[in-house]
């Protein structure tokens, strides 16, 4: 197997999967595969001996598919397994001086310490400050004394990087680590809703992640544990709806029907049989669970270490709420902000079930065509507002 390629892997809190692409032909896919697995909750694998098959029977295969051998897989981390942290750095150059792409390589390339609880597996510039005290997106060609530069780190949990190192080694192949949550920032949420500050909110089956976006780096980020699965078990717990049912009712939802004459949910079981629910209940049932979610929203927001900006809207994706007419509005009357929902333009995973998969080939195909290393680059923007977070 002479024929190296790349892929990536996405951990959802429900399925797992994996695709290939080609260094030479980063638009074309030549594996994409998913498997079904029992998730993470609360910061832990509920399954590990199940994760560790799931990954290990992709990667195979994957391999006895397409003839090739994954040179590396770009391994997402959900943000369940991670952390941002802000921090500032200073150089001073002692006398005024242009700034350099130089300058600015040796004042953001060094990464802060890992140490027994966390690994740093990735870091953004967010604006840099000279002379002038006005916070500047690139400051190449400046002229200034001091260059002072906001960093955003994000830390995965080393037990994490553990247990994938242990499957690397078990399916021979090298893992790397991108934080699932920065690789949407970077790769799905459009560029001038990220460069005046938004709040990525990625609901998935039973995680949620949010994290509060500035450029390209993540200034504060959250998760916890709830999603669409909660939303079925809200349903059977109190009316009593079997799961399985529970769920099939969960994906047809639609918040914005008003039934006046008892109209009613239909599904169809695994054994064939048809059920049917009543619309209005269940869409009062539901919509409380929805409320519990936009209301973990605001909690996981509130733990950042800092004030959100009153304007700064929620940016919408994941799995949860793609098919779910209304929810949208649900989330903007609880959070009091303005709600977009964005889908990936890759296809064919252009939904929003697949951004954190899309963020993760986009970040590869960056490093494909750019070669670009984990530190020692800048992202340059060019025509961009410099806002700094209100403190």
């Amino acid at each position: 197997m002479s024929n190296k390629k790349t892929a990536v892997l996405d951990i959802q809190s429900d399925t797992i999967t994996l695709v290939m692409q080609d260094r030479k032909f980063s638009e074309s896919f030549a594996f994409h595969d998913s498997r079904s697995y029992s998730g993470f909750q609360d910061g832990e694998f509920l399954n590990k001996d199940e994760l560790i098959g799931t990954v290990r029977s992709l990667i195979d295969r994957c391999r006895k598919t397409t003839f090739c051998d994954p040179e590396e897989i770009m391994v997402g981390v959900p943000a369940e397994f991670t952390s941002a942290t802000v921090s500032e750095r200073e150089v001073d150059f002692t006398i005024p001086k242009k700034v350099t792409e130089k300058d600015v390589d040796d004042l953001i390339s060094e990464p802060p310490a890992s140490n027994s609880e966390y690994t740093v597996i990735s870091a953004a510039p967010v604006w840099f400050i000279p002379d002038s005290g006005k916070a500047e997106i690139t400051p190449y060609g400046i002229t200034t004394t001091k260059l002072k530069c906001m960093m955003s780190y994000v830390y995965c949990v080393n037990s994490f990087v553990a247990l994938f190192d242990k499957i690397s080694e078990y399916a021979d192949v090298k893992f790397e680590y991108m934080s699932d949550m920065l690789a949407e920032v970077m790769y799905v949420v459009p560029e001038s809703m990220r460069d005046t500050g938004a709040l990525v909110v990625d609901a998935g089956y039973i995680s949620t992640g949010v994290a509060y976006a500035y450029g390209d780096g993540l200034l504060g980020l959250k998760a916890f544990s709830m999603g669409k699965g909660h939303i079925a078990a809200e349903l059977t717990m109190r009316a009593g709806i079997p799961y399985e049912a529970a769920l099939k009712i969960v994906g047809k939802l639609n918040f914005n029907l008003h039934p006046v004459g008892g109209e009613k949910y239909f599904v169809t079981t695994s054994e064939g049989e048809n059920k049917e629910y009543d619309i209005s209940k269940i869409n009062e049932m539901a919509a409380g669970k929805v409320e519990d979610i936009a209301r973990g929203i605001i909690a996981a927001a509130d733990t950042f270490p800092f004030a959100l900006p009153e304007d700064a809207g929620i940016v919408l994706t994941g799995s949860c709420f793609e098919n779910m007419p209304g929810a949208k509005e649900i989330i903007e009357r609880v959070t009091g902000r303005k709600v977009e929902i964005t889908s990936p333009d890759i296809v064919p995973f252009n939904k929003p079930g697949y951004s954190s998969l899309a963020g993760l080939i986009n970040a590869q195909r960056k490093k494909i065509t750019r070669r670009e290393g984990t530190f020692g680059f800048l992202n340059t923007f060019k025509d961009k507002l410099a806002r700094r977070l209100r403190k």
